[in-house]
């Protein structure tokens, strides 16, 4: 494995294992552009799923939510697929990047 794909492995890992919310089993981040009216727009989504496959609600507070979203959004702008969606499983530590 290059030593650039293993960066990027370590940086999705830790970005996501830090977002992730109590309970959490998988963490799943998205990214997808959308045009609307010809204007790009970008939206971000952030779910996390417990051990019975049940969404865990976000109810952080906003400046915590962005703490842990700025860089999961920030390792996505080096990614060319969109729609992008990269997901981790706590349990395993298996992480899955949709490309």
């Amino acid at each position: 494995m290059s030593c650039e794909k293993y960066e990027r492995i370590e940086e999705w890992t830790a970005a996501l294992r830090r977002a992730a919310l109590p309970g959490t089993v998988t963490v799943t981040y998205g990214r997808q552009t959308r045009i609307e009216d010809n204007v790009p727009t970008t939206a971000h989504r952030l779910t996390s799923v417990s051990a019975n496959g049940t969404v865990i609600g976000d109810d952080r507070d906003y400046d915590l939510l962005k703490a842990v979203m700025m860089p999961l959004e920030a390792l996505s702008e080096r990614e060319t697929a969109d729609p992008f969606n990269v997901s981790l499983n706590l349990q395993t530590g298996a992480l899955s990047i949709d490309e």
